[in-house]
């Protein structure tokens, strides 16, 4: 990374701080009344952060029943705290949002402002198009924070929502999330749940380029779960690589990829293959 690079990737930190810092690890309490706060206040938090939670998710990050995910978030709705919302994109058939009340309930958790889209409609705080994309999202980032062992993957992470706020250029690829490695790494998480052709490939290819030499993350996580579409993307990937050092920019006279780009291309992306059959057996069954 040359030093403007390194300049970038350090302004870019800065404003990671914040999100990076917020603790989003569970563990259970001495006792139920202390567990059932800290569930209170993690579900809280999920929610606040990336707009909407499941039951799939809530049994899996605190090991409890789907009768005692439904309870816990039912809860939170008869506090006024969260809404529910029905969808069948969802494979619990329904997701939970933030109510007004439970978005500055949130704000004194984090001590920041939450962003909340003051409506009388609900299900406009949440995209219903991308519901289980956003689940496997969710799923990824938690995973990687949630203690196991005492250990931990990553030590903070950025959302979806919060990433688009903080970049509203178009050059910049709206990446799934952000994770901060135990090296203090920043990472991009991209979900990849759904065949796509080269041209969209291409697309994704080049613009994560631009975010490795501006210095947004220095390596490219990739989720899926199906291996299949790990072997498409490698495909095209190969194809794109040996193409686009040939093909050049109409501007700037440039080919689309130098043999460096293609280097640091290759090197960034990472292909998360063991976590296939965890998101099939939570997301798929």
């Amino acid at each position: 990374m040359n030093q403007s690079s390194t300049t970038d990737a350090q302004q870019h930190n800065e404003l990671y701080q914040p999100y990076l810092s917020l603790n989003m690890t569970y563990a259970p309490g001495a006792n139920s009344n202390i567990t059932g706060k800290r569930r209170r206040q993690l579900t809280m938090m999920i929610v606040a952060r990336f707009n909407i939670i499941s039951p799939t998710l809530i049994m899996w990050l605190y090991g409890v029943s789907k009768h005692q995910a439904l309870e816990h978030l039912n809860k939170l709705v008869k506090e006024q705290l969260l809404e529910m919302m029905t969808t069948f994109r969802s494979p619990d058939g329904r997701v939970y949002v933030l109510s007004y009340n439970g978005a500055r309930y949130a704000e004194e958790l984090m001590c920041m402002s939450v962003y909340f889209r003051s409506t009388a409609n609900p299900a406009l705080q949440f995209n219903a198009n991308s519901v289980h994309h956003d689940l496997i999202a969710i799923y990824c980032c938690l995973r990687g924070v949630k203690n196991q062992l005492g250990l931990s993957m990553w030590n903070g992470i950025i959302t979806e929502p919060e990433f688009k706020r903080l970049f509203k250029s178009n050059a910049v690829r709206n990446v799934d999330g952000l994770v901060m490695e135990a090296d203090g790494c920043i990472a991009a998480i991209e979900i990849e749940h759904s065949f796509k052709n080269k041209q969209a490939r291409e697309k994704i290819l080049l613009k994560w380029l631009y975010a490795l030499k501006e210095g947004y993350y220095s390596k490219v996580f990739l989720f899926s779960q199906s291996q299949h579409i790990f072997e498409d993307i490698k495909r095209f990937h190969r194809q794109l690589f040996d193409e686009l050092p040939s093909r050049y920019d109409k501007a700037s006279k440039k080919p689309l990829l130098s043999e460096a780009d293609v280097l640091l291309l290759q090197s960034a992306i990472i292909y998360r293959t063991k976590f296939c059959d965890e998101i099939t057996a939570l997301f798929y069954r």
